[in-house]
Protein backbone atom coordinates (compact mmCIF):
# COMPACT_ATOMS: atom_id res chain seq x y z
CA UNK A 1 0.00 0.00 0.00
CA UNK A 2 2.86 2.39 0.99
CA UNK A 3 4.48 1.48 -2.58
CA UNK A 4 1.51 2.64 -4.39
CA UNK A 5 0.91 5.74 -2.69
CA UNK A 6 4.59 6.21 -2.77
CA UNK A 7 4.13 5.91 -6.56
CA UNK A 8 1.17 7.96 -7.34
CA UNK A 9 3.06 10.64 -5.34
CA UNK A 10 6.30 10.47 -7.54
CA UNK A 11 3.65 11.09 -10.25
CA UNK A 12 2.33 13.58 -9.23
CA UNK A 13 5.27 15.34 -8.53
CA UNK A 14 6.28 14.64 -12.01
CA UNK A 15 3.39 16.33 -13.54
CA UNK A 16 3.37 19.46 -11.69
CA UNK A 17 7.37 19.51 -12.57
CA UNK A 18 6.05 19.03 -16.64
CA UNK A 19 3.55 21.39 -16.67
CA UNK A 20 5.45 23.98 -14.88
CA UNK A 21 8.30 23.42 -17.75
CA UNK A 22 5.35 23.52 -20.18
CA UNK A 23 4.32 27.05 -18.82
CA UNK A 24 8.31 27.98 -18.24
CA UNK A 25 8.81 27.38 -22.10
CA UNK A 26 5.65 28.76 -23.42
CA UNK A 27 6.34 32.34 -21.36
CA UNK A 28 9.84 32.16 -22.96
CA UNK A 29 8.34 31.54 -26.47
CA UNK A 30 6.05 34.47 -26.24
CA UNK A 31 9.38 36.63 -24.52
CA UNK A 32 10.97 35.86 -27.58
CA UNK A 33 8.68 36.70 -30.21
CA UNK A 34 7.63 40.29 -28.71
CA UNK A 35 11.55 41.08 -28.22
CA UNK A 36 12.06 39.74 -32.01
CA UNK A 37 9.57 41.98 -32.90
CA UNK A 38 10.01 44.84 -31.57
CA UNK A 39 13.81 44.69 -32.75
CA UNK A 40 13.07 43.59 -35.85
CA UNK A 41 12.47 46.67 -37.96
CA UNK A 42 14.01 50.08 -37.31
CA UNK A 43 10.68 51.56 -38.24
CA UNK A 44 7.84 51.26 -36.30
CA UNK A 45 3.96 52.57 -35.88
CA UNK A 46 1.64 52.20 -33.06
CA UNK A 47 -2.04 52.68 -34.03
CA UNK A 48 -3.96 53.59 -31.71
CA UNK A 49 -7.11 52.12 -30.36
CA UNK A 50 -9.44 54.82 -31.55
CA UNK A 51 -10.84 53.09 -35.14
CA UNK A 52 -13.52 56.05 -35.29
CA UNK A 53 -10.73 58.84 -35.21
CA UNK A 54 -8.37 57.14 -38.20
CA UNK A 55 -5.43 58.14 -35.63
CA UNK A 56 -2.09 56.84 -35.20
CA UNK A 57 -0.23 57.54 -32.28
CA UNK A 58 3.86 57.86 -32.23
CA UNK A 59 5.83 57.07 -28.29
CA UNK A 60 9.29 58.15 -27.86
CA UNK A 61 11.34 55.08 -26.71
CA UNK A 62 11.69 56.83 -23.16
CA UNK A 63 7.56 57.38 -23.37
CA UNK A 64 8.08 61.16 -22.38
CA UNK A 65 6.52 61.85 -25.34
CA UNK A 66 3.07 61.22 -27.49
CA UNK A 67 2.00 62.59 -30.78
CA UNK A 68 -0.75 61.56 -32.07
CA UNK A 69 -1.97 62.64 -35.88
CA UNK A 70 -4.63 61.62 -38.93
CA UNK A 71 -3.52 58.47 -40.42
CA UNK A 72 -3.66 60.79 -43.82
CA UNK A 73 0.21 61.87 -42.44
CA UNK A 74 1.32 58.52 -43.47
CA UNK A 75 4.16 59.01 -40.71
CA UNK A 76 6.59 56.17 -40.22
CA UNK A 77 8.59 56.58 -36.96
CA UNK A 78 12.23 55.98 -37.62
CA UNK A 79 14.90 55.01 -34.41
CA UNK A 80 16.05 58.05 -33.31
CA UNK A 81 19.90 58.95 -34.58
CA UNK A 82 21.60 62.18 -33.64
CA UNK A 83 20.42 62.48 -30.16
CA UNK A 84 16.72 62.73 -31.28
CA UNK A 85 14.03 61.45 -28.89
CA UNK A 86 11.23 61.16 -31.93
CA UNK A 87 11.81 61.01 -35.49
CA UNK A 88 8.90 60.59 -38.00
CA UNK A 89 9.06 61.03 -41.64
CA UNK A 90 6.92 60.74 -44.37
CA UNK A 91 7.09 60.11 -48.21
CA UNK A 92 6.20 63.52 -49.13
CA UNK A 93 9.51 64.39 -47.40
CA UNK A 94 7.09 65.71 -44.01
CA UNK A 95 10.15 65.13 -41.28
CA UNK A 96 9.57 65.84 -37.23
CA UNK A 97 12.70 65.83 -35.25
CA UNK A 98 12.74 66.47 -31.49
CA UNK A 99 15.08 66.69 -28.91
CA UNK A 100 15.27 67.82 -25.15
CA UNK A 101 18.08 69.78 -23.27
CA UNK A 102 18.65 70.88 -20.00
CA UNK A 103 17.78 74.34 -18.78
CA UNK A 104 20.89 76.15 -17.71
CA UNK A 105 20.57 77.68 -14.45
CA UNK A 106 19.64 81.55 -14.36
CA UNK A 107 19.26 81.04 -18.56
CA UNK A 108 16.19 82.44 -19.98
CA UNK A 109 14.11 79.59 -22.65
CA UNK A 110 13.78 83.07 -24.84
CA UNK A 111 17.60 83.63 -24.43
CA UNK A 112 18.55 80.68 -25.87
CA UNK A 113 15.73 80.45 -28.35
CA UNK A 114 17.39 84.08 -29.68
CA UNK A 115 20.64 83.23 -29.44
CA UNK A 116 19.86 79.64 -31.59
CA UNK A 117 17.99 81.85 -34.75
CA UNK A 118 21.46 84.21 -34.64
CA UNK A 119 23.63 81.48 -35.08
CA UNK A 120 21.28 79.52 -37.26
CA UNK A 121 21.27 82.23 -39.72
CA UNK A 122 25.02 83.02 -39.20
CA UNK A 123 26.08 79.71 -39.94
CA UNK A 124 24.05 78.76 -42.73
CA UNK A 125 23.75 81.55 -45.84
CA UNK A 126 21.03 79.29 -47.81
CA UNK A 127 18.69 80.49 -45.55
CA UNK A 128 15.78 83.08 -46.49
CA UNK A 129 12.30 84.69 -45.07
CA UNK A 130 13.41 84.58 -41.47
CA UNK A 131 10.76 84.84 -39.12
CA UNK A 132 11.07 86.76 -35.69
CA UNK A 133 10.26 84.73 -32.72
CA UNK A 134 6.90 84.55 -31.49
CA UNK A 135 5.76 83.79 -27.68
CA UNK A 136 2.53 81.77 -27.06
CA UNK A 137 1.22 80.13 -24.27
CA UNK A 138 1.16 76.31 -23.33
CA UNK A 139 -0.46 75.06 -20.33
CA UNK A 140 0.97 78.33 -18.46
CA UNK A 141 4.23 78.01 -19.64
CA UNK A 142 5.74 79.92 -22.63
CA UNK A 143 7.26 78.60 -25.39
CA UNK A 144 8.47 79.95 -28.66
CA UNK A 145 9.08 79.40 -32.09
CA UNK A 146 10.20 80.83 -35.39
CA UNK A 147 10.07 79.80 -39.08
CA UNK A 148 12.67 80.27 -42.44
CA UNK A 149 12.92 78.35 -45.50
CA UNK A 150 16.26 77.10 -46.63
CA UNK A 151 18.24 75.14 -49.83
CA UNK A 152 18.27 71.98 -49.39
CA UNK A 153 21.68 71.94 -51.29
CA UNK A 154 22.10 67.92 -52.17
CA UNK A 155 18.61 68.08 -53.67
CA UNK A 156 18.55 71.99 -54.75
CA UNK A 157 15.14 71.81 -53.10
CA UNK A 158 13.85 74.90 -50.97
CA UNK A 159 12.23 73.48 -47.09
CA UNK A 160 10.05 75.40 -44.93
CA UNK A 161 11.12 74.57 -41.14
CA UNK A 162 9.53 75.44 -38.16
CA UNK A 163 11.45 75.19 -34.69
CA UNK A 164 8.83 75.00 -31.78
CA UNK A 165 10.56 75.33 -27.86
CA UNK A 166 8.77 74.11 -25.69
CA UNK A 167 9.92 74.59 -21.62
CA UNK A 168 9.24 71.59 -19.45
CA UNK A 169 10.10 71.41 -15.58
CA UNK A 170 14.24 72.11 -15.95
CA UNK A 171 14.39 71.16 -19.46
CA UNK A 172 12.91 72.34 -22.95
CA UNK A 173 12.38 70.06 -26.22
CA UNK A 174 13.06 71.39 -29.68
CA UNK A 175 10.48 70.46 -32.25
CA UNK A 176 11.87 71.22 -36.19
CA UNK A 177 9.35 70.58 -37.99
CA UNK A 178 10.18 70.47 -41.92
CA UNK A 179 8.67 69.92 -45.39
CA UNK A 180 9.42 71.14 -49.02
CA UNK A 181 8.30 74.70 -49.36
CA UNK A 182 5.79 74.11 -52.55
CA UNK A 183 3.69 71.98 -50.28
CA UNK A 184 3.32 74.58 -47.49
CA UNK A 185 -0.40 74.79 -48.44
CA UNK A 186 -0.67 71.06 -48.04
CA UNK A 187 0.80 70.62 -44.83
CA UNK A 188 -0.41 73.92 -43.02
CA UNK A 189 -2.14 72.55 -40.53
CA UNK A 190 0.43 70.32 -39.32
CA UNK A 191 2.00 72.81 -36.47
CA UNK A 192 -1.68 73.24 -35.41
CA UNK A 193 -1.80 69.51 -35.28
CA UNK A 194 1.32 68.99 -33.44
CA UNK A 195 0.42 71.80 -30.38
CA UNK A 196 -2.72 69.96 -30.12
CA UNK A 197 -1.73 66.61 -29.21
CA UNK A 198 1.68 66.63 -27.99
CA UNK A 199 1.90 65.32 -24.59
CA UNK A 200 5.44 65.24 -22.52
CA UNK A 201 5.62 63.49 -19.13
Amino acid sequence: MNEIFSFRRELNIKKIIIVVLIILIIISIILWKFFISANNSEAKKITSADSNNQTTTFYSENKKITLTFPNSYDFIQYKPKNNYLLELRNENNLNIFITKETLLDDTLLSEIVNADLKSYVAQFNNSSNVSNISEFDRGGTPAYTYSLHYLDSKTNTAYYLQTIWIENNNDYYILDIEFPLNSLNENSKIINDILNSIIIN
